[in-house]
């Protein structure tokens, strides 16, 4: 019975945390002048059908200090080069680089990222992906906290909504919300558990310093994992809390490449405890609550009279931070839209959580990312 159970307590324990400290956490104040330089760093894979947005969100950009736009071609087969190429022409804080010039020993996106790193003229890095939509406050805003003296920014970001409904992005656009808020209430103790490449920054320093990302090679991503090897160096890190500088990702309608980019982010969640043993065991229990849900409900050792209250509770501690987070970003989540998710979330977590065991398995944007 308590094998059953310690996974469901657990992770129940684990959302009323959420709850709490998203309740009681306090942004940082900016105070700050933000006049710093800024080299805003993108990578691009085959992004022609996005580069017009991309372009267009950082032309507009009301920040007034010194910025650049150094956009890396990580190999692509499409037009990519030749958009950015005719950008340039016309604004010279556009930059051209390919991911072809970085270190043989990093691949995919991190090579692409580390030419941009290597190649900036400032100290303050932006970062986030071609295919996202841009407030026009955003760099303005990350660049105060830079300028207070932050060395790593997590910013949040949020799925597009549109009126055609689709489960597959409605379900997409509460599993982020609820991703943020938990990476938010992580915060509380001034140090965010977990980031997104969508919207992150820290400084060229402090990329030196802890080695670049030659030390998280064993990892798909750049966002996380680098995380939590500044924050073991003792880099000073904030969560941006500010509603208005948000990132929009693209949506995805196809419930394949919603599943394929899920398990790439469970892969390397399977190798945190390279680098942050306690979050691998949260991580590991949250799974194997997920993993034991059938087993309680078909168990004779286990009353229902136990199961369902706890169910129950899951399910508005979940609710809970959905609402929470809906409030704080002002993101219109409807109740069919949180049922749906409910519906969908255990079976989810269950095949993502299997998937990300056969990394060797997955393409991204028809390439083979095994490392």
């Amino acid at each position: 019975m308590l094998f059953l159970l310690a996974p469901f307590i657990i992770y129940l324990l684990i959302l009323l945390f959420f709850c709490i400290t998203n309740l009681i956490f306090k942004s940082s104040r900016l105070t700050g002048n933000p006049n710093v330089g800024i080299s805003v760093i993108i990578a691009i894979r085959n992004g022609e059908n996005s580069l017009k947005n991309l372009i267009q969100n950082l032309s507009s950009q009301d920040y007034r200090g010194p910025i650049e736009f150094i956009l890396v071609d990580d190999e692509s087969t499409d037009n990519t080069k030749q958009i950015i190429l005719d950008i340039i022409k016309k604004d010279l804080r556009f930059k051209y680089f390919s991911s072809k010039d970085g270190d043989e020993n990093l691949k995919f996106k991190k090579r692409a990222l580390d030419v941009g790193i290597d190649k900036s003229k400032y100290n303050n890095l932006l970062f986030t992906d071609v295919d996202c939509y841009i407030s026009s406050n955003w760099v303005s805003t990350m660049a105060n906290y830079f300028s207070i003296g932050f060395e790593y920014l997590v910013g949040y970001s949020l799925t597009k909504s549109t009126s055609t409904f689709n489960i597959v992005s409605s379900f997409q656009r509460i599993d982020l919300l609820i991703l943020m808020v938990m990476c938010r209430g992580s915060s509380y103790f001034s140090t965010p558990w977990a980031s997104s490449g969508q919207n992150q920054g820290f400084s060229k320093k402090l990329y030196h310093r802890v080695g670049g990302f030659s030390r998280i090679t064993k990892f798909l991503g750049d966002d996380t994992p680098f995380l939590q090897l500044c924050r073991n160096e003792g880099a000073k890190i904030s969560f941006i809390d500010h509603p208005s500088p948000q990132i929009l990702s693209r949506q995805e309608f196809q419930i394949s490449n919603f599943l394929f980019q899920r398990a790439r982010w469970a892969f390397d969640a399977n190798q945190i405890w390279r680098i942050n043993i306690i979050f691998f065991i949260i991580l590991i229990s949250t799974f194997a609550f997920y993993l034991l849900i059938p087993f309680l409900f078909f168990s004779l050792i286990i009353s229902l009279k136990v199961i369902i209250p706890l169910v129950i509770l899951k399910f508005f501690l979940e609710g809970a931070l959905v609402y929470l987070g809906s409030f704080k970003y002002s993101a219109n989540i409807t109740l069919t839209d949180f049922i749906i998710w409910q519906l969908f979330h255990i079976p989810y977590i269950i095949i993502v959580g299997i998937m990300s065991f056969f990394q060797n398995k997955i393409r991204w944007r028809g390439r083979d990312i095994s490392i």
